[in-house]
């Protein structure tokens, strides 16, 4: 039986909801990840885009619907927190972590992994794993102070993790062996702080 002209116009159109906070919460919730920080990573847009969308109060259609069709997350959910997620509800103590190799300076691979989130420290708010000569790091991608310590760094366009040292007047001691060198701090493009490592043998 077909319907009518009049059946379709007299159907109101869904009324989506005002601000993006509470869509974006449950976006990263859907997904697993830990902060909204990996959901940038994620969808490949800044930081900023992300609290514009938030101050300003506008609704994340798209995110909504990128969300729905890789995680299969309820819409309705999504969109105004009401009924069941549907999605796979995955273990508490799990999250997604984004983990990256780098491979001659450059991050060559991305994936996003299952991470127990009891092994993360309480103070790690965007974490990232990274893969780098045999060894795994747990990176905070934060933006902090130069201490002492190992941390993910860009140097002339190429990616490492290097120990560094901080000295007064501003300069950084970067440990390279027989290719230690000393430079200033806005010399160096800070990624991230090595919370921790895993070594192979």
């Amino acid at each position: 039986m077909e319907r009518s002209t009049k059946d379709f116009t007299s159907r109101k159109a869904p009324t989506l909801p005002e601000g993006g906070k509470d869509p974006i919460e449950r976006i990263v919730q859907a997904y697993g990840f830990s902060s909204r920080q990996a959901l940038c990573r994620h969808l490949n847009v800044s930081q900023s885009t992300m609290a514009n969308r938030i101050m300003r109060g506008n609704f994340p259609a798209d995110w909504v619907l990128i969300c729905a069709m890789e995680t299969g997350t309820s819409l309705e959910w999504l969109t105004y927190g009401k009924g069941e997620p549907t999605f796979t509800k995955q273990d508490e103590s799990s999250t997604k972590i984004e983990l990256k190799k780098i491979t001659n300076g450059n991050f060559s691979s991305s994936d996003w992994v299952e991470y127990d989130s009891r092994l993360l420290p309480s103070e790690v708010k965007s974490p990232l794993l990274i893969i780098f000569e045999k060894q795994n790091y747990l990176v905070d991608v934060t933006e902090v102070e130069i201490t002492d310590g190992l941390w993910l760094i860009e140097i002339d366009g190429l990616v490492s993790v290097k120990e560094l040292y901080r000295f007064p007047g501003g300069r950084i001691r970067v440990e390279n062996g027989k290719a230690s060198f000393e430079c200033k701090a806005d010399e160096i493009k800070i990624l991230g702080k090595v919370v921790s490592r895993t070594e192979y043998l």
